[in-house]
């Protein structure tokens, strides 16, 4: 079974939640002010959880809150190291870090949507977004921090299983073509989000890189 780039462009065409109210806030609380610090971004992130759909437990936006308070406090220097690396170029450390920063943020009383949607937030060019109604149930993983860096990680190999035999350039190619479909820029990390919609094609991509047991394999040491 193979799965090349044409199969990414496909999901990225065919997913159709663009124009809907969540993704209409994307481009103005995530993409546009992805350079600041996540300290100074609080409230943005508590305005892109709610409309994802993703502060649905006791507290809510004052939980979490005082949750990503405590967290940013443990863990600014590391989130503010990874700003503005795209997945595709991560190396075994990064995705240590951000397994080290996603159990932070567990252990501070995230649970595993809001974790994982939070630091898409933080980190739009770097990590793909987490729930559970769609990526977690479509490819079977765990709630817990190790299977969402294995998912970044998924990620990360089916980039470069597309890019074989291609340089980098043609996934730049690929987000251009797909902003000018869409009307806003969305990363390689969101395009890749879009894939989970398609039982199909996503069944595609893990049986082209051997299977759930290697795709989605907790080892980040290479």
């Amino acid at each position: 079974m193979s799965f090349e780039l044409k199969q990414l462009q496909e999901a990225a065409a065919n997913y159709t939640y663009h124009d809907d109210g969540t993704h209409g806030v994307w481009p103005r609380l995530v993409w546009e002010r992805r350079t600041e610090s996540p300290a100074a971004r609080l409230d943005d992130a508590l305005e892109f959880l709610g409309k994802w759909n993703a502060l649905r437990f006791k507290g809510g936006g004052r939980a979490f809150r005082r949750i990503c308070t405590k967290w940013l406090r443990k863990n600014l220097a590391d989130l503010e190291r990874l700003q503005g690396r795209v997945l595709y170029s991560l190396v075994p450390e990064d995705f240590q870090h951000i397994l080290e920063i996603s159990t932070s943020f567990r252990d501070c009383g995230a649970p595993p949507t809001t974790f994982g949607k939070a630091l898409h937030f933080f980190l739009p060019e770097t990590v793909m977004m987490w729930d559970q109604a769609i990526v977690r149930n479509t490819y079977k993983l765990r709630p817990d921090p190790e299977s969402f860096v294995s998912y970044q990680r998924f990620g990360w190999k089916l980039l470069h299983h597309v890019t074989r035999n291609k340089t980098v350039k043609v996934l730049r190619q690929l987000e251009r073509d797909h902003a000018r479909t869409v009307g806003y820029f969305e990363p390689v990390p969101m395009i890749l989000d879009h894939l989970a919609f398609s039982p199909k094609l996503s069944a595609r991509a893990v049986g082209a890189l051997g299977g759930p047991s290697k795709a989605f394999c907790d080892d980040i040491s290479g």
